[in-house]
């Protein structure tokens, strides 16, 4: 103890080990951060997946993430009913990759700055809080590489003309399955779990969660004489918003030099929308 003029001892200064461990940050601090969250553009159309995290997060502040299990996550907050079995539907799971994918993305985006980070570790449903300071870039990024990637399907082109035009169609689906397959960003899913839909009516959303994917796309082809009018859009899977729409005419002299042009033309629009790349084209257009 050191003596200071008035007689009283002032107490030696302790400087904290900047090699030690940081403080968790407290539970009104995660709260703030959680609705910041819920309230990004990354999150805020997706109500399933802000419903997930709010429900972990809120679990794990009360000291109940031991209830965090794929059945009770399921009926709770996807509405499955008590016969759900995870074994034969793979919800939660597909869910909490798609929720790893969009927390990597906001706190390599928007979420830059933020002083409080949420994780949803690979392999577990019960989230992890950290202030940014204790974690590293590696840590803000799920572990399988390809849970960073966006993931589509391509569902068959609707063929609305005479019935010669089916091979144009399917055809035209098979090429822009390939050349999306290309982009190292993207996970396309397989031309014969995509066929499966074909001529099916079923709602989007439960394609998506059957299959897995951010994104749908789907489209029509219609003819008269010489001249083909296609179709293509891409959909939200979370919510069914049109992220792009497009029309394209064009003269069908030669069907593998239509549909490999068309295929590069739509996949440029598709790869801005989910890689987050520079538009200069209007969201709905025609193109000659």
């Amino acid at each position: 103890m050191h003596s200071i003029g008035n007689g009283i001892s002032e107490a030696p200064a302790f400087h904290r080990d900047p090699s030690a461990p940081a403080a968790a940050p407290s539970a009104e601090s995660v709260e703030r951060q959680l609705q910041q969250l819920l309230k990004s553009p990354i999150f805020a159309r997706s109500k399933e997946l802000c419903r997930f995290l709010q429900f972990a997060v809120e679990q794990k502040l009360r000291n109940r993430s031991v209830r965090l299990k794929e059945y009770l996550i399921g009926v709770t907050v996807f509405g499955r009913g008590e016969s759900f079995n995870p074994g034969t539907d793979p919800i939660v799971r597909v869910q909490a990759r798609r929720l790893r994918a969009k927390l990597s993305l906001y706190y390599e985006t928007e979420g830059y700055e933020d002083s409080v980070v949420i994780e949803l570790p690979s392999g577990s449903y019960v989230p992890v809080f950290r202030p940014r300071s204790a974690t590293s870039p590696e840590l803000l990024r799920p572990d399988d590489p390809a849970e960073r990637r966006r993931s589509v399907v391509v569902l068959p082109f609707v063929n609305v003309g005479p019935a010669e035009n089916e091979r144009f169609s399917d055809g035209l689906t098979d090429e822009l399955i390939h050349v999306l397959s290309k982009m190292a960003d993207l996970r396309v899913v397989a031309r014969t779990s995509a066929f499966h839909f074909k001529g099916k009516t079923d709602d989007i959303r439960s394609i998506g969660e059957r299959l897995g994917v951010d994104a749908l796309v789907e489209g029509t082809v219609r003819s008269h004489g010489n001249h083909l009018r296609v179709s293509a859009g891409l959909i939200d899977v979370a919510d069914g918003a049109v992220l792009w729409s497009e029309v394209y005419e064009q003269t069908a002299d030669e069907m593998f030099a239509v549909q490999e042009d068309l295929s590069e033309r739509i996949a440029e629009k598709i790869e801005a929308q989910l890689i987050h790349k520079p538009q200069n084209n209007p969201t709905v257009e025609a193109s000659a």
